[in-house]
């Protein structure tokens, strides 16, 4: 199952960089909520540098979700596994929110027309993937 989870996830990974994807909010937030409410210590810190590396690879978006579909189809499901999530999970409620804005303001069928689709089924795509390794 690890070879058909990291073509599916390639594919995502690609259509998420054709529909031009990123997200990083829900990991920024807990981020911030670190730095704001933890006492300093070296602990602190620690926390910080890893939340920091992984909304790097939240950043990237497709190409963490492309990377993490290559080390699933090489065998190795759990680092695929958690890039996956974390270039396609996170930012799965920048989508919702895209679309309750384009909904709101009246403007759906541009969102409709607009690279969001190539986007939802490349996170749908990501999901099955994550799901099968």
């Amino acid at each position: 199952m690890g070879k058909i989870a990291g073509i599916l996830a390639m594919v995502g990974g690609a259509m998420l960089i054709m529909g031009g994807f990123t997200g990083y909010t829900t990991l920024g937030y807990v981020k911030d909520a670190v730095q704001n409410w933890m006492p300093n210590n070296d602990m602190k810190d620690n926390i910080i540098l890893v939340l920091t590396i992984l909304i790097f690879f939240a950043l990237l978006g497709g190409i963490s979700v492309l990377i993490g579909g290559y080390l699933c189809w090489k065998g190795h499901d759990i680092a695929g596994k958690i890039l996956i999530m974390l270039g396609a999970g996170v930012g799965v409620a920048s989508i919702v929110v895209s679309a309750a804005i384009a909904y709101g303001s009246g403007r759906w069928d541009a969102f409709v027309a607009s690279n969001m689709t190539l986007n939802v089924i490349g996170l749908v795509l990501a999901a099955i993937a994550r799901r099968l390794a």
